[in-house]
């Protein structure tokens, strides 16, 4: 066995693509959104290669971005990383060249599509929150033919609300579309409240976090569940508040100070409507790295010792990514040939399983709701793997695991929504930049010469599923 190691391990996150209406009569609010017809083919471009920056732009570090824990060469910020002094296994030097299965594991042959049944009403997909109203309703058209009865928007409090309190502009009334037309398509609407903006806080750090003023997070709520609050069906309060980057300002991280927002957060969304679904913030799988991160298993822990039983009817957030490993594999027998492998977080059942373990240690029922997952591959980009991790799995890999994922979530009673992370980040200048966000997409940013976009084989699949 490797050397033990505190990882500080980041997600990936929806980042800010930079991409606004032209102007006010673009974005105009109505009570209910007219939908258009079908985007033509005409709308968009034809690539043969990877321009240095073309098409959409690409998302900046955002609150699902992770720790500021230094990264490797090429690594700009994304995904999952390894914290600095992080030793892999002597013998993770490539990826094995035969299909290696964990002895008593149930996943020992490819996912078969034909028999891969799932209920659509427990799947979910997060797109981005930022597009023009075009773009949101073509990634609309996209979603559809997946069958997922969630879409997850991530409302940027500090991208709402620039300014000041009591003010929104453009920004506020793009989401309030993008709200309403995922609601028109027949989806239910899961939002993310995460990022307090700079007027809110005396200390940031250019990185994100919570307001000083938690009274100012409740008059947030108020106003954007007044505007949007008929088309959600679930608000998860925050993101990830177990890492710095995440939880810069005035109040530690720890479960306990994480538990105050909470407790306010859902106050207000509750005097607005008993009905909405609330749950925790996912935490992102690490360890504990000296004020960079808390390891996730003892946040949530502390969680529980600041209250989080007496709250009956919330969901539980879990972000349980899974790097190279198959979703069957547990901690930590090593596969020969390949690394990341050497900790409980790195593995999407032993995250799942120890989560389970907490909430039922403090006499709690909730059901975990996993509101980002997913597995990168760097297949069929022409550049080399931004991780090393990322050429362990293939397309076809990334298709399996999440597959067999989603019967592992549906098979439990303890398990519900389940949000696959993510649809369309693979944009050209991410693959371009050799971006983590590309690696999870379920779309190339490739088209093909009628103007359809390509598509990885998850979403065949997906699309194809019984």
């Amino acid at each position: 066995m490797p050397m033990p190691v505190k990882a500080a391990l980041m997600l990936i996150a929806l980042g800010a693509v930079l991409v606004a209406c032209a102007g006010e009569s673009r974005v105009s609010v109505a009570p209910e959104v007219q939908l258009t017809a079908e985007l033509p083919a005409a709308a968009l471009p034809v690539i043969e290669a990877l321009p240095p920056v073309a098409g959409e732009p690409l998302p900046t570090a955002d609150s699902d971005a992770g720790t500021a824990a230094a990264t490797a060469p090429g690594n700009q910020g994304f995904g999952p990383v390894i914290e600095p002094g992080y030793t892999q296994p002597p013998t993770s030097t490539s990826r094995p060249t035969a299909v290696v299965t964990q002895p008593g594991s149930a996943y020992t042959t490819p996912v078969a599509i034909d028999q891969t049944r799932l209920d659509p009403a427990q799947m979910g997909i997060q797109l981005h929150y930022n597009y023009d109203v075009d773009t949101f309703e073509y990634r609309m058209q996209q979603i559809v033919p997946l069958r997922v009865g969630w879409v997850k928007i991530q409302a940027s409090w500090e991208w709402l609300q620039p300014e000041r309190a009591g003010q929104f502009e453009q920004n506020f009334r793009l989401f309030q579309l993008h709200v309403q037309k995922a609601d028109k398509y027949g989806f239910q609407v899961l939002i993310s409240v995460v990022k307090a903006p700079d007027w809110a806080r005396h200390t940031n750090r250019g990185e994100d976090g919570p307001p000083d003023d938690l009274s100012q997070l409740s008059h947030f709520l108020r106003l954007l569940l007044e505007k949007v609050g008929p088309y959600v069906d679930a608000v998860e309060i925050w993101n990830e508040p177990n890492l710095r980057r995440e939880w810069t300002g005035s109040r530690p991280i720890s479960g306990a100070s994480y538990m105050e927002l909470f407790g306010v957060a859902y106050d207000t969304v509750r005097a607005y409507s008993p009905a909405i679904t609330l749950v925790t913030a996912g935490l992102a799988p690490t360890g504990n790295h000296g004020g960079v991160s808390v390891d996730d298993r003892a946040f949530l822990r502390q969680m529980y010792h600041a209250g989080l039983a007496r709250y009956n009817d919330v969901k539980i957030g879990v972000h349980p990514y899974s790097w190279g490993n198959p979703p069957d594999f547990l901690c930590c027998d090593n596969v020969e040939g390949q690394g990341w492998d050497d900790q409980p977080q790195f593995f999407f059942r032993q995250t799942i399983n120890d989560y389970a373990s907490v909430i039922r240690s403090f006499g709690d029922g909730a059901q975990m709701w996993v509101t980002e997952f997913g597995w990168a591959t760097w297949e069929d980009f022409p550049s080399t793997a931004p991780d090393p991790w990322m050429a362990y799995n293939s397309a076809q890999d990334q298709m399996e695991y999440t597959l067999r994922a989603f019967q592992i979530g549906q098979s439990r009673a303890d398990v519900g929504l389940m949000v696959l992370w993510n649809l369309s980040f693979a944009v050209e200048r991410a693959v371009y930049e050799r971006s983590e966000l590309a690696a999870y997409s379920l779309l190339y940013p490739f088209f093909d010469g009628s103007g359809n976009q390509r598509r990885r084989p998850l979403y065949r699949a997906l699309e194809r599923r019984p």
